[in-house]
């Protein structure tokens, strides 16, 4: 039987960013700066929405979150289409790559 909605089939999350600690932390440092500068300076994107497929945990897409204040809306946006949506059109929809 084939699962109805994308939820039973993808997860998504947000993960670091990849990269080495250093440039980890030149981000974050990066972000707060930013901050500091009261939203003048650009917010460097500290993470990424990763979906991954439930039985294997491959990952099927990785996008830029952008601004770690919005960050969050990107997961939600993700995650409510995973629970509306078909696995056939969230893949169509987010663009995800075929295995």
């Amino acid at each position: 039987m084939d699962p109805a909605r994308a939820d039973e089939v993808f997860v998504a999350a947000l993960e670091a960013r990849p990269g080495s600690r250093n440039r980890q932390r030149l981000r974050v440092l990066g972000a707060f700066v930013a901050e500091l500068a009261w939203g003048l300076l650009p917010h460097p994107s500290v993470s990424d929405l990763v979906v991954r497929r439930r039985d294997s945990g491959v990952e099927v897409l990785r996008l830029e979150a952008g601004d770690p204040h919005t960050s969050g809306d990107l997961l939600r946006q993700a995650r409510e289409a995973m629970g509306r949506l078909s696995p056939a059109a969230f893949e169509y929809q987010w663009g995800l790559d075929r295995p």
